[in-house]
């Protein structure tokens, strides 16, 4: 029995992607294919990324052109389902260390009537020091274990059945419990395997502190909980497939985010709140069959000693928003708004300017 292992990347180093797909190679059964999905990554790493996967027999890369798309793990995991030719899949990730008999053991715990969930060992970091191409699984001391994490099995049809993950988790955090709650709801039983068969490669965390900064790479404040929310929401209204959502595995093709290239409205907007926010709830939700392409940049007035001196005084009659700010209102408005639309969000790398394009 044929099971597809599902992979969703942005930007992750390949000595870690080796190093997983490595451990997959020395699999004693070989009942298996792999989905190596890429979200947007950048060169050069999309070139040598190719070269790696293609060195591998069982491995099926799609590159995904979508750099200008904010990161959505959902939308990577539901492009690789629809493209599994297994009756069941198993959810990886390109941190994951696979035991040689890891897949014959899903064998085992394969069933059409439920899914399983993994206890992971997690790594330190001098122990992921020790993953170069002879090391044993079996010598491998985990720092501590994890029993909610992403690693599920379940058939192919279980995932059809409830249209994958919800797409509507950006960035981080709730997209695999959410998935988990909603195969309960549709009726499949939860199994979950004690034994660590998979462990963890180290890698340092998220800071999530470093929400509150505009960066190149998009960031949003508070993300994680409004995916929890939504999560909640989920849950407690028993939903089984996400709501607004279409075809699991549906991407906006090249061509048609090509288009924004050639705008029909542009618009340039200085960060002054009232602007900004006018723009964003009513000028922009009002506008139809239009390619728009807004420039939203820091009025040099905003840093001037006059209005600083102003605002110490509490003179100031005109309010101002940082860029990072405004880099908050746009991706909240993707994410409730435009998640499913032709659009486009790049942050200057001066950080002085935020450009987003959108298809009406």
């Amino acid at each position: 029995m044929m099971i597809t292992v599902i992979y969703a990347n942005r930007n992750r180093d390949l000595k870690r992607i080796k190093a997983s797909l490595d451990t997959l190679k020395r699999q004693s059964a070989q009942n298996f294919e792999v989905v190596f999905v890429d979200y947007g990554s950048e060169e050069p790493l999309v070139h040598n990324l190719k070269q790696l996967c293609n060195s591998y027999e069982f491995v099926t890369p799609y590159v995904l052109p979508v750099s200008q798309l904010l990161w959505n793990k959902s939308k990577a995991l539901n492009y690789g389902i629809s493209k599994s030719k297994s009756p069941y899949i198993f959810i990886a990730d390109v941190d994951h260390i696979f035991h040689p008999d890891a897949l014959l053991k899903m064998t085992e715990y394969s069933n059409p009537d439920s899914f399983t969930l993994f206890k992971m060992g997690y790594l330190d970091k001098d122990e992921s020091k020790l993953l170069n191409e002879s090391f044993k699984f079996t010598d491998l001391k985990v720092a501590r274990s994890g029993e909610v994490n992403g690693m599920v099995l379940a058939s192919t049809e279980a995932f059809k059945k409830i249209n994958g993950f919800d797409e509507f988790f950006h960035f981080y955090g709730s997209e695999d419990i959410d998935l988990f709650a909603r195969l309960k709801h549709a009726g499949y039983k939860e199994n979950y395997v004690k034994e660590k068969f998979i462990y963890h490669n180290w890698h340092s965390s998220f800071a999530n502190a470093e929400d509150d900064k505009l960066t190149v790479k998009p960031r949003m404040k508070n993300i994680m909980r409004i995916n929890q929310q939504h999560h909640k929401f989920n849950l407690e209204n028993l939903v089984i497939k996400p709501i607004q959502q279409g075809e699991m595995g549906y991407l906006i093709e090249e061509k048609d985010s090509n288009k924004l290239l050639k705008p029909t409205k542009q618009f340039a907007i200085p960060n002054i709140l009232a602007e900004v926010e006018h723009f964003l709830n009513f000028e922009l939700p009002n506008l139809s069959n239009e390619i728009v392409h807004v420039v939203f940049f820091e009025d040099p007035y905003y840093s001037s000693l006059k209005h600083k001196a102003k605002k110490i005084l509490g003179k100031q009659s005109q309010p101002y928003c940082s860029l990072k700010e405004i880099n908050d209102k746009i991706l909240m408005q993707i994410v409730y708004n435009y998640r499913h639309s032709n659009y486009s969000y790049i942050v200057g790398k001066d950080l002085l300017s935020i450009n987003f394009g959108l298809g009406i």
